[in-house]
């Protein structure tokens, strides 16, 4: 007797252990969708709908204008990198292909935002959110943080009908997919377990309680049999009975946990669901009630303004790559403030992302980044006797997964194109004492009628090699400014003055 209570208590011991181990290394990252009456009522009248004969059940691909609004703090910093954006579309488009519904870019361009409020804590800045909602698409704000404190990955917010997720969820193949499913009405698949997962202290096992531990709603438990689906939990009757296991256990491994309903049924949770808490599962997918739930919302009167008036958006698959015209690949630019970035054309396409940095890598080193609608983008302001890199993307309204081109390099020469002006009647210039006696160095007058201003002086040669840069700060008035460069009397030279 005395043995066999031992191996019990081992036994136990070792559960718990393993238990706890797994609640200790499983960083719980949460889901900040909160859902009330009107939720659940707009999720059960989509399904009556899906089940209506006037639901039209066919493969006609649903497209929804999607509008990225890409968040950084006031200065501009922060902002979540556009070519990691636009394959968030790709990975959206592809998760959600199964379902005949596809994602396209509406006006072919991201919003960005400059606001450190919305950037740290947007869920506190609806305002600035609001002033920058697309009236005619669904709205997905990305920023640096979402609800600060509370370990939120993203949420769908049903009082202002957008999305909100963190920069570091950018191209996860699970977390915007999870709440484009709460933008369509679906519900977690286990619903009103949220704030309490199960626990065998607290719910026992056989779980025997009617009602879920939700504190805002009476939402009934979901018996494995099936046979309160409809009434219970998600509302949706093929995915089965999960009570929040992933709260705690997080990953994707083997279900190992044998809990059971209040019929003695044992549950095994849909770990692969997206509406599911379980992360790092190899692939995703909604079952056939969550895809007709989600086509029924998305054809209902409230989804009106994002069907109304598009038409079919450009749907041609682009594979291509683009080849780069000018500057060539480790060549030289002719001039160094006009740099003409040149491509061939890629079929299908009907824009490309241009990203340009100083350093071989991209990202938070690139100093541009920016779509464009053409073959070619010019540069006006790279600096002489450089090196940069860059690299190109094709893309159209619906296709977002070319891949992007190697990285091109080339170096900037030292002759310039073009000089910069001045407002009149601000800042004015002259020469005196031109042309030069020998030894005489060119003194430029300066009549600043603007403010305390930096200005920089290159002197170049008649070809446009520069020769020679000087700064100075001078203050509101008329200011007199020698320059230092040994020049030769017999040589005309071009002076340019920037600031």
């Amino acid at each position: 007797m005395y043995f066999k209570v031992a191996l019990i208590l081992i036994g136990l011991s070792q559960f718990f252990q393993i238990s706890l181990f797994a609640q200790e290394i499983h960083n719980p990252h949460f889901c900040g969708f909160h859902a009330g009456e009107k939720d659940i009522e707009r999720l059960v009248a989509n399904l009556e709908y899906a089940e209506s004969v006037e639901f039209h059940r066919s493969n006609e691909i649903f497209y929804v204008p999607l509008k990225f609004h890409l968040i950084a703090r006031s200065d501009g910093t922060g902002r979540l990198n556009e070519n990691s954006a636009l394959n968030q579309i790709c990975i959206l488009n592809q998760n959600f292909a199964p379902h005949n519904i596809q994602f396209f870019l509406k006006d072919k361009s991201f919003n960005y935002i400059n606001s450190n409020a919305a950037f740290n804590n947007p869920s506190n800045s609806p305002s600035t959110l609001n002033n920058n909602r697309d009236s005619r698409a669904l709205n997905v704000y990305w920023a640096d943080e979402t609800i600060p404190g509370e370990n939120v990955l993203g949420y769908y917010d049903t009082q202002w009908d957008w999305v909100v997720v963190r920069n570091n969820q950018i191209n996860s193949h699970f977390t915007l997919s999870h709440e484009i499913g709460h933008f369509f009405s679906l519900m977690h698949t286990f619903f009103g377990w949220e704030t309490q997962p199960w626990e065998e202290d607290l719910h026992g096992n056989p779980v025997t309680q009617t009602f879920a531990p939700a504190p805002w709603a009476q939402i009934r438990v979901e018996l494995v049999d099936g046979s309160n689906c409809g009434i219970s939990a998600d509302r949706i009757c093929d995915t089965p009975p999960d009570y929040g296991f992933g709260s705690f256990l997080g990953g994707c491994s083997p279900f190992t946990l044998e809990v059971f309903d209040r019929n003695n049924d044992l549950i095994e949770p849909m770990q692969n669901n997206y509406m599911s808490y379980f992360f790092n599962c190899p692939e995703y997918e909604f079952t056939p009630m969550q895809e007709a739930a989600m086509r029924a919302d998305f054809s209902s009167p409230a989804r009106n303004y994002l069907r109304n008036g598009f038409g079919i958006p450009e749907t041609d698959e682009i594979t291509e790559v683009p080849q780069t015209i000018y500057p060539t690949h480790n060549g030289t630019s002719d001039y160094f403030d006009e740099v003409p970035l040149m491509w061939d054309e890629v079929t299908g396409a009907s824009f490309y992302f241009v990203e340009v940095s100083p350093l071989p890598i991209f990202g938070n080193n690139s100093i541009i980044q920016t779509i464009v609608y053409d073959t070619e983008y010019t540069i006006n302001d790279l600096n002489p006797n450089t090196t940069y890199h860059w690299r190109v993307k094709a893309m159209n309204e619906t296709s977002f997964c070319a891949p992007i081109s190697q990285r091109f390099t080339f170096r900037t020469s030292d002759i310039r194109t073009s000089v910069s002006s001045f407002p009149e009647n601000l800042i004015s210039f002259s020469l005196l004492k031109n042309p030069l006696s020998t030894g005489m160095k060119p003194t430029i007058g300066i009549e600043n009628n603007h403010e305390f201003a930096e200005f920089k002086f290159e002197v170049f040669s008649i070809n446009g090699q520069l020769l020679s840069t000087e700064s100075a700060s001078l203050s509101l008035g008329n200011h007199k400014f020698s320059l230092n460069y040994n020049f030769n009397t017999t040589v005309m030279y071009i002076i340019s003055i920037t600031s």
